[in-house]
């Protein structure tokens, strides 16, 4: 995760502290908190968490979407490999979603799209028009190569100087194809700048059977037999999931087109339900990485999904 100098100003009027400002290195960490039957659980306060830095406790503030803090830098990045083709009918359609169930009126979301090439085909911005101009401008390239790690790593560069919450969703895949970089690089730049993933991951084959006639290749093109081909010779790894996992995300598998805007819609619930906490970096801490551990002791049931680490510098 990156850490940065920064003035924190934190509102702290929910637990009936005064505001502070303070220079310092902070270290976010976003939790999403639910109940046993999966429902979001309002209401905690700072006191309620236990966070753990190596094992020790840290004294943490809250933060919370509604505050008002933390503005959203969201990058799409999207499969569009031509065994892409059926799913990318579905996601040309949900541009209109990013702003209102996502972004916010004061987030900016920017896209990239990634093959054998990798290409940023809209910018950081606030318009929804713009993203959903782009997003259906989406079109399938040649051949099979996926180069999922090399987009995560330039996502995650881009995101660098961004400020508030920085979050990528990958429509992708569940696995990488071809890229020169490896998992435990891509890994270690995601966390090294603070992001948190999200995926909506999908399968060439099943998304093949359920697409419309018009939105799959020519019968007799090189890929559409390529997907069928893909069905024996896929292995189990589950790339997007690691990323999730290791930054507090989730993974939102979609099938048909309204699957696909439900995820979108559950991925929005839940970045804007998140609790924010936040620690200042120790100035002893050791260069590399540092194991994040988040809980609730009073109530021991609730599941936690957040960050597991942070880097120093």
């Amino acid at each position: 995760m990156r850490l940065f100098p920064t003035i924190l100003v934190v509102s702290l009027a929910a637990q009936g502290q005064a505001p502070f400002r303070s220079e310092t290195r902070v270290v976010q960490v976003p939790a999403s908190v639910t109940s046993l039957n999966g429902k979001n659980v309002d209401g905690l306060l700072a006191r309620d968490f236990l966070v753990l830095d190596d094992g020790s406790p840290r004294k943490i503030t809250l933060d919370t979407f509604g505050n008002g803090f933390a503005p959203i830098s969201l990058i799409l990045a999207i499969q569009t490999s031509g065994l892409s083709a059926p799913a990318l009918a579905k996601i040309r359609r949900i541009g209109s979603l990013i702003q209102p169930l996502v972004i916010g009126a004061r987030g900016e979301a920017a896209i990239v799209t990634f093959d054998s090439e990798i290409a940023w085909i809209r910018p950081f911005t606030s318009d929804s028009g713009s993203i959903q101009s782009a997003m259906k401008k989406l079109r399938a390239a040649g051949g099979k190569q996926a180069r999922m790690f090399d987009a995560v790593i330039e996502a995650a560069e881009t995101l660098r100087d961004r400020k508030g919450r920085k979050i990528l969703l990958v429509v992708s895949e569940s696995k990488d194809r071809g890229s020169s970089a490896k998992l435990s690089h891509v890994l270690e730049s995601i966390e090294r700048e603070g992001i948190e993933v999200f995926a909506a991951p999908y399968s060439v084959s099943s998304t093949a059977w359920l697409a419309r006639p018009e939105d799959l290749p020519p019968p007799s093109g090189p890929n559409f037999m390529a997907v069928f081909d893909e069905l024996f010779r896929l292995g189990r790894t589950n790339h997007v999931q690691a990323f999730a996992q290791s930054t507090g995300g989730s993974e939102y598998p979609f099938l048909r087109e309204s699957s696909l805007e439900k995820a979108i819609e559950n991925f929005g619930a839940e970045v804007h339900s998140q609790y924010i906490l936040a620690f200042p970096q120790p100035e002893t801490a050791a260069k590399g990485m540092h194991r994040i551990e988040v809980s609730i002791p009073a109530q021991p049931s609730l599941k936690i999904r957040a960050r597991q680490a942070y880097w120093s510098d």
